[in-house]
């Protein structure tokens, strides 16, 4: 990923587009990878921003979960608007 997409990605998981000062040992809740059994295959990827965890959908392959990822990191910048 280059560094704008890896800014994005830190920013879905975590709500911050930077690293602590500190360190990812600062942070009160682990940066954490899961895989989501419970996600559809067709789904996209989940963050749970509170705890800094990133959950991914099974997928075929890498470059299919890539997409989604990618997907979710895009759509995902902006947050959420309730209507």
């Amino acid at each position: 990923l280059d560094e704008e997409m890896r800014s994005l990605l830190l920013q879905f998981v975590t709500g911050n587009e930077r690293p602590p000062l500190t360190g990812f040992q600062a942070l009160e809740h682990p940066f954490t990878v899961q895989v989501g059994e419970h996600l559809r295959g067709g789904g996209l990827p989940q963050a749970h921003v509170c705890f800094n965890q990133l959950v991914l959908p099974p997928s075929p392959s890498l470059q299919d979960l890539r997409t989604k990822l990618l997907t979710a990191v895009r759509e995902g910048r902006d947050g959420f608007e309730l209507h």
